[in-house]
């Protein structure tokens, strides 16, 4: 039953991570919590997820000058915001924040798919662009949710699909590749995870290009709802985690 879960979850995270360009580790998490150690689970997701990412790079769409410029503030700051999430990791108490993240989550959601419009949001500028990329680089360094409030953000800036997809894909796969590294460094990921790697090349990778392909063929409202579902059942899975403890 164990590895059921397991491969069912890499399927269904992999299919979700090409389709919104984030969300691997909450959707994986869901399925992998009741089988797995959290210590063996956290290098998993991040090598999945940065290997979804780049199995699906064939069915992204050529680069433009414009996502550039908009993607590097987010990138830079949160970099810097990993090592500081890592540090608070030893101050702040996992559950409490995993609650209040979550109370957040179910709250603002709903709220969202009322399409508030905030003009000073949307024509804010690169400084509170990079603010954001600290704060969900803070974030992926305490609990492995980096794109939670980048995607919130992104939404109120009211981008089309197309730019918030491509600015949530690749902050997020920078600030993977950077923990994956650190686990790399320490020893986090070893010799005793090659048999889950193996079995995740395995599971992963059809499903991410599914979802990759699926991306251009839907509306941005459609687009808006999924990442909307996504993080409200991200913020119910803490929130019922954290209750059964």
């Amino acid at each position: 039953m164990s590895w059921l879960l397991f491969i069912l979850g890499a399927m269904v995270a992999g299919f979700v991570q090409g389709l919104t360009g984030f969300a691997f580790a909450l959707v994986a998490m869901s399925f992998w919590v009741w089988g797995l150690s959290p210590q063996l689970a956290a290098p998993l997701v991040v090598f999945a997820s940065v290997w979804s990412h780049i199995i699906s790079i064939p069915n992204e769409p050529k680069l433009t000058q414009l996502n550039k410029v908009l993607y590097l503030p987010y990138l830079i700051a949160g970099l810097i915001g990993v090592p500081l999430g890592t540090w608070l990791l030893n101050i702040v108490e996992a559950e409490t924040f995993r609650i209040f993240l979550g109370i957040f989550l179910v709250i603002w959601c709903p709220l969202m798919l009322l399409n508030p419009k905030i003009k000073s949001i949307q024509h804010s500028g690169k400084t509170a662009d990079a603010s954001i990329g600290l704060i969900g680089g803070v974030l992926g360094g305490l609990g492995g949710f980096c794109g939670s409030v980048p995607s919130a953000w992104l939404m109120l800036k009211q981008l089309p699909k197309e730019q918030q997809r491509y600015i949530l894909r690749h902050f997020n796969f920078a600030i993977q590749v950077f923990t994956l590294a650190v686990y790399l460094l320490h020893g986090t990921l070893n010799q005793s995870h090659l048999l889950y790697l193996a079995i995740l090349i395995l599971a992963v990778s059809i499903p991410a290009i599914l979802g990759a392909r699926l991306f251009h063929r839907i509306s941005e409202q459609c687009f808006k709802q999924i990442v909307l579902g996504l993080l409200f059942s991200s913020g119910c899975f803490l929130l019922i985690k954290a209750l059964m403890i």
